[in-house]
């Protein structure tokens, strides 16, 4: 019985050892390690291929020229088939409010314009984009017009 006493404690620090060794990582949010990771669709839920991401400027005076971008940042900025984003966000954080600032652009829809806390990013933000009514006349106008999809 002296034997089992002193072992107990023993195991029972470790295991302590343990768990506080396990906290941090447990806290840890999914997907931080990755980016974020936003997914594009419209108003259906469909995917939106060829969404770009533009970060905001904190700055009220942004430089004058264009931004340039790698190819490896072109991809990671534009949706992908599945609609999907995996841009690094450190270019969209304000330090002033601990926010990610940006703009989804994409041809045929509505820009969208968002702050996200960066304390309460999800693992996957759903950005939902609305499509641009078609003018009368256009090609695609024409056909619905005349009851075609």
């Amino acid at each position: 019985m002296n034997a089992e006493s002193k072992a107990g404690p023993g195991m029972r620090a470790l295991l302590a050892l343990v768990l506080v060794a396990l906290a941090p990582a447990c806290s840890s949010t999914p997907g931080a390690a990755e980016g974020g990771r936003m997914a594009v669709v419209d108003s259906l839920g469909a995917p939106v291929q060829g969404a770009f991401l533009y970060a905001m400027p904190e700055d009220e005076n942004p430089p004058a020229r264009p931004e340039k971008y790698t190819s490896a940042e072109l991809k990671a900025r534009t949706s992908d088939a599945q609609g999907m984003l995996r841009a690094e966000l450190d270019d969209f954080l304000w330090e002033s409010d601990h926010c990610y600032h940006f703009r989804v652009r994409r041809p045929g829809f509505e820009d969208v314009t968002m702050s996200v806390s960066r304390d309460l990013f999800p693992p996957v933000l759903r950005i939902e984009m609305k499509r641009l009514a078609q003018a009368p006349g256009s090609p695609q106008g024409t056909a619905q017009e005349a009851g075609h999809p």
